[in-house]
């Protein structure tokens, strides 16, 4: 049973770092995001898109390493795998060799200046699914 979650939703994705000013850079220019308030604060820190539609990203600064295995990480969906993987490395990204890739995977792992995985994956654009009236009344014949 799921419940009524109301309008209950993901708002933002927080990253803890270790360096705030070197994560903004690199998520900055990782994303093409912008800071959502006027400068960057040493403990918290909220990028956003220009898109509404892809949620924001928060740096959150902690003096802890980053736990292995993760338990959670980022997918990063683009059609230009290759481009974008060699981008990132560029940025600062490092490349994880010793993951356990399955046989002819559609994703690369990667860490993040402060050692946060990452995933991008090979992925052709889907068009936004946009419902119909009666979805959005939450009728159902």
């Amino acid at each position: 049973m799921t419940g009524d979650v109301g309008d209950l939703h993901v708002g933002t994705v927080v990253v803890n770092v270790n360096d705030m000013d070197r994560a903004v850079a690199f998520w900055r220019s990782a994303l093409g995001y912008r800071l959502r308030e006027s400068e960057v604060d040493p403990e918290f820190t909220m990028l956003v898109s220009s898109d509404p539609a892809r949620p924001p990203i928060s740096l959150q600064l902690t003096d802890q390493p980053v736990l292995q295995p993760v338990r959670l990480h980022l997918d990063l969906y683009t059609s230009e795998q290759e481009r974008q993987v060699e981008r990132l490395v560029a940025l600062g990204a490092s490349r994880v060799e010793d993951w356990q890739y399955p046989e002819d995977p559609d994703f690369v792992v990667l860490r993040d200046p402060d050692g946060n995985e990452f995933c991008v994956i090979a992925h052709q654009p889907v068009p936004v699914r946009t419902p119909a009236p009666e979805e959005e009344d939450g009728d159902e014949e």
